[in-house]
């Protein structure tokens, strides 16, 4: 009888885990967490946050904030053939971000993120609607 309990058990645990939604079963929170937009690449998430004092950039790694201040970032950025590279500056926890940057409609935004002690380099590309 115990055999058949334990059985029972097993298949109903192997049941609930089928029942769980997909975004538990998903790696990683993808849903903007500072009101802009994200992208993902590989582990990566790129949060590019577009406000009136600035833009900021958020990086989390492995389902873990990254510390900004272990890495240096960029944006290249591309609009009706003009374009310009904007260095971004470390804020608190993985926070970059530069004061009075306004990225327009239609922009094209390499993000370059480069870890510091190894020289690992991070990216990926938004396109501004």
């Amino acid at each position: 009888m115990a055999k058949h309990t334990l059985a029972a058990a097993v298949a109903l645990a192997g049941l609930s885990l089928i029942a769980l939604p997909a975004s538990v079963q998903a790696h990683g929170v993808t849903k903007p967490q500072h009101g802009g937009v994200v992208q993902m690449n590989g582990e990566t998430l790129f949060e590019l946050v577009r406000e009136p004092g600035g833009t900021s950039l958020y990086l989390i790694d492995e389902d873990e904030p990254v510390a900004a201040s272990s890495m240096s970032a960029k944006l290249d950025i591309s609009n009706h053939g003009k374009k310009s590279e904007v260095p971004l500056t470390p804020g608190k926890g993985n926070q970059f971000f530069k004061k009075g940057l306004t990225i327009a409609a239609g922009s094209s935004v390499a993000v370059q993120v480069v870890d510091k002690a190894s020289g690992v380099r991070y990216g990926t590309t938004f396109l501004i609607k």
